[in-house]
């Protein structure tokens, strides 16, 4: 059955329910003076930060996540269960997986990609579902049973640094096992690792690599691993005896909407898809080739404004110009890395934007970081804090409020105050990301203990 508006509002659909479609609800409830009808579209009934998967198998705590049904309340939205299977444009409706008709005055396709493997014979790491193989592997590297690891970035991937952090982090792991005779190498199709920030950035995290232990082979298209080799297609191979890439992202065709290469969807600088009328796109499933939260969350932004603006409030379309923000994550400190897209790039040990969370969203970020346990008050949009290169002295002043919150950590847990302990490593975890290797295990420790103290004291 076909549900009718009920109100005369202005109706906005966002199919999806990750960082993108969130962030739209942020962006539009700031806007809204109640004349917007505004439905969530989701399978889903949780939200998760996605990017922080790479730290899981290495004992990291995973991300809070975000019930969407209070979420949606929360910003004047409503939660609607299903996925988007295709749309009648120019009756303005879609038909849900489940066979429901949805009318909008404006959509918003926000949906996500899938993934599947693009180097046969290797390993994909997609996140989450992948952390329990990722963690076996880590197993046999610590106990000599695989003696070499490739990580290589497939061609059709433009987004590559989960993987860089998966390979300083095994590193590091192996390092502190006492392990540094474990062959790991990184393989990239780059000319020069994460060129997209820049050849100062990418001189220093070549390092890093190296610094961790880690070969690097660059200007390299994998194209199968037979076990025993991984083959490139410049002809060259490199003998190893496991590869973990990353997967290509693909989007299932949706019937009624215009859909190019492995099915991205077309559009203008304002995020409307070409060929449809009051339709936006926002994310990854947008043919914007770098896949990555804080763009998805970007993109929404513009499509947000461009809706608004659609719905007659008195606000200015805007026209996407990207910032790459990206946090990579390396077991100790993590590097803060800034760019405009225009071959100049920062990186800094101290936050380059502030909150300095993995996902450099724009309301989203914030709105994160204010739900987490210790953070306090967070601005409503994400700030830059250098425009510029930073300076020895600002990361030697990360640096030591970051050692001061984790001495005064290991103070309170010493005095017996684990709840206070438990407060500073979340002050800890604000300014570094995450928790250094170190105290990942010492957090678990002092949780038991504060929780066994709160039993005993019942």
């Amino acid at each position: 059955m076909a549900r009718a508006p009920a109100l005369p509002q202005f109706r906005v659909l966002i199919a999806g329910g990750g960082v993108a479609a969130l962030e739209a609800v942020l962006a539009l409830h700031a806007v809204d003076d109640g004349s917007l009808d505004v439905q969530l579209l989701s399978p889903d009934s949780q939200f998760g930060v996605r990017a922080l998967s790479v730290v899981q198998p290495f004992g990291a705590d995973p991300s809070g996540t975000l019930e969407l049904d209070a979420f949606c309340r929360e910003h004047g939205a409503t939660h609607v269960r299903g996925s988007l299977a295709e749309v009648w444009g120019e009756q303005q409706r879609i038909l849900t997986d489940a066979g429901e008709e949805l009318f909008y005055d404006a959509l918003l396709i926000a949906i996500g990609t899938r993934a599947r493997f693009a180097i046969p014979g290797s390993r994909a790491f997609r996140g989450a579902i992948d952390v329990p193989w990722f963690e076996e592997m880590l197993g046999e590297l610590e106990r000599g049973a695989l003696r070499h690891l490739t990580f290589s970035v497939p061609g059709s991937v433009r987004w590559s640094l989960p993987l860089y952090e998966l390979a300083l982090l095994t590193a590091r792991r192996l390092r502190d096992e006492g392990k540094e005779d474990v062959g790991l190498s990184l393989t990239t199709p780059e000319l020069a690792p994460l060129e997209v920030f820049g050849a100062e950035v990418s001189s220093r995290i070549e390092g890093l690599l190296a610094e961790a232990g880690v070969e690097l082979l660059t200007g390299r298209a994998p194209v199968v691993f037979d076990g025993e080799a991984l083959h490139f297609e410049q002809g060259e191979a490199l003998e190893t005896r496991c590869v973990v890439a990353l997967p290509e992202p693909w989007v299932p065709p949706i019937p009624g909407v215009p859909q190019g290469s492995r099915g991205f969807i077309g559009c203008d600088p304002q995020m409307r898809v070409d060929g449809l009328q009051a339709v936006w796109v926002a994310g990854d499933a947008s043919w914007m080739p770098i896949k990555q939260g804080g763009l998805a969350a970007q993109e929404a932004e513009v499509a947000a404004w461009g809706i608004a603006a659609e719905a007659g409030f008195a606000v200015e379309p805007k026209t996407f110009r990207p910032v790459i923000r990206g946090a990579l994550l390396t077991g100790s400190e993590p590097r803060f890395l800034r760019t405009e897209g225009n071959g100049e790039g920062t990186i800094s040990s101290s936050p380059s934007w502030w909150p300095p969370a993995k996902l450099a969203a724009p309301r989203l970020g914030p709105y994160l970081a204010a739900r987490s346990a210790g953070t306090g008050p967070e601005p409503e949009m994400l700030e830059d804090l250098q425009a510029e290169a930073p300076t020895p002295e600002s990361e030697g002043e990360h640096r030591e409020a970051l050692r001061l919150a984790l001495s005064y950590a290991e103070v309170d847990a010493r005095e017996g105050e684990m709840e206070d302990a438990l407060r500073w490593l979340d002050v800890a975890e604000r300014l570094n990301v995450t928790l250094p290797f170190e105290y990942q295990g010492r957090r678990e420790d002092w949780r038991r203990l504060a929780d066994g103290s709160a039993r005993h004291a019942e």
